[in-house]
């Protein structure tokens, strides 16, 4: 079984078009064959760790990071690579100690969400994805029991040793108040006079808008303010901006929100695809939410800080009772000193990580390239998806913690 990291969204479509790692050539098969672990009745060979090297290194490659952290990451490569292998190992062997078995049940939910997970809808998508992928049907059924059968052993195993009471959470909640602490916020409205509307001059433009603006002053709700003028062409419907923060609206709509008290209307502000008029429905100050409110984020947090603690002392316990035969190549020699080192979980871990390089088929690939990005609300920045620090080192065994 191969478990692979978990990797940004963004750097799946790269990974999926990815083949196979191929046996380096001029290399004897005796060689390749070479066992370089063993724990109880599992093993990994030479092969299997070359195969997981590479795939490693490929993967880094792909990571968007700084070329020093790139380097740091790749020298470690060896050693982390055969580190998730001693640990993968180390499952492998308890899941057959406690006979664990994956129904036709599991396994067919297992495969149809990891088909909706890469937007596979019929037998021809899946089976060239499989082509292309340079894998069988029955490989991928086979890697996903395993993944399925390790995630049995830590549900049963560690996840029952995962105990938070509240009183901790709420001594959390005392130590930490300034973390909990809200931005002022705005909830805003607006209308834009359109730059490319029935308009044809700058001051024609400027003119609407002020006269819209002095419409909402005299107490016409906006949506009213700009019904004929919109369905002109000339300006937008009413948008709702919803609930903003410092750094969520351009600069100059920024400083005319934060200008505004609840009801007031503020002038023409030049920006993004005409002249922008903001309207405060409400008004936030910044301020620390009660307990009560911020209950489910400090239990999930410590939850997941109470698992990572019990994942490295299980780890530990199982190595103490397994039989364990070490031959490792000699760039990897020094693995142990990794499973010492404290990790942080993952933001967000899927429900099936992916267990081979799957890739999507050719064509849907195609369209979604020519897909259009969504529409940006004017005025309002797009919002970069969050990731984990590119380059920084996952742990090998990441069930979902308790509580996700």
């Amino acid at each position: 079984m191969v478990m692979r990291r978990s990797l940004p969204s963004l750097v799946l479509p790269f990974l999926l078009a990815l083949p196979c790692a191929m046996v380096p050539s001029g290399v004897h098969a005796d060689t390749l064959n070479k066992v370089v672990l063993r724990v109880n009745d599992q093993i990994s060979t030479l092969y299997d760790y070359q195969r997981r090297r590479e795939d490693f290194v490929r993967d880094l490659t792909r990571r968007e990071m700084a070329p020093e952290e790139r380097s740091r990451v790749l020298a470690q490569a060896p050693e982390m690579v055969f580190r998730d292998m001693f640990q993968d190992l180390l499952l492998e062997s308890r899941a057959h100690q406690l006979a664990i078995e994956v129904t036709d049940a599991q396994l067919a939910a297992a495969l149809a969400q990891m088909k909706q997970n890469f937007g596979i809808k019929t037998d021809e998508e899946f089976q060239a994805a499989l082509a292309q992928s340079g894998m069988t049907e029955a490989q991928l059924r086979e890697q996903i029991k395993g993944q399925l059968r390790v995630r049995e052993v830590m549900d049963r195993e560690v996840r029952t040793r995962v105990k938070v009471d509240e009183e901790d959470l709420r001594r959390y909640y005392r130590k930490n108040l300034e973390q909990f602490r809200l931005p002022e916020q705005f909830h805003l409205k607006e209308v834009v006079v359109l730059d490319e509307g029935g308009l044809p001059s700058a001051a024609e433009r400027s003119a609407l808008a002020a006269r819209i603006r002095q419409s909402v002053v005299a107490g016409k709700p906006l949506a009213e303010a700009v019904a004929e003028d919109q369905k002109k062409g000339s300006t937008s419907a009413e948008i709702d901006l919803g609930w903003v923060s410092s750094g969520d609206l351009d600069p100059a709509l920024q400083a005319a929100a934060w200008k505004l008290k609840p009801g007031e209307v503020s002038e023409p502000v030049a920006g993004r695809g005409g002249l922008h008029l903001l309207v405060a429905a409400e008004h936030r100050d910044s301020r620390i939410p009660p307990f009560s409110e911020v209950q489910s984020v400090i239990q999930s947090r410590e939850q997941d800080r109470v698992y990572n603690q019990e994942v490295a002392k299980y780890m530990a316990e199982l190595e103490q009772k397994s039989l364990i035969v070490l031959d490792p190549p000699t760039e990897a020699a020094g693995f142990r000193r990794l499973l010492s080192k404290p990790e942080p979980a993952e933001p967000q871990i899927p429900e099936l990580t992916p267990p081979a390089p799957l890739a999507a088929p050719a064509a849907q690939k195609a369209d979604k390239d020519k897909t259009a990005p969504a529409p940006v609300k004017p005025g309002m920045e797009p919002v970069k998806p969050a990731t984990p620090e590119a380059g920084t080192p996952q742990p090998a065994v990441q069930p979902p913690p308790p509580g996700v």
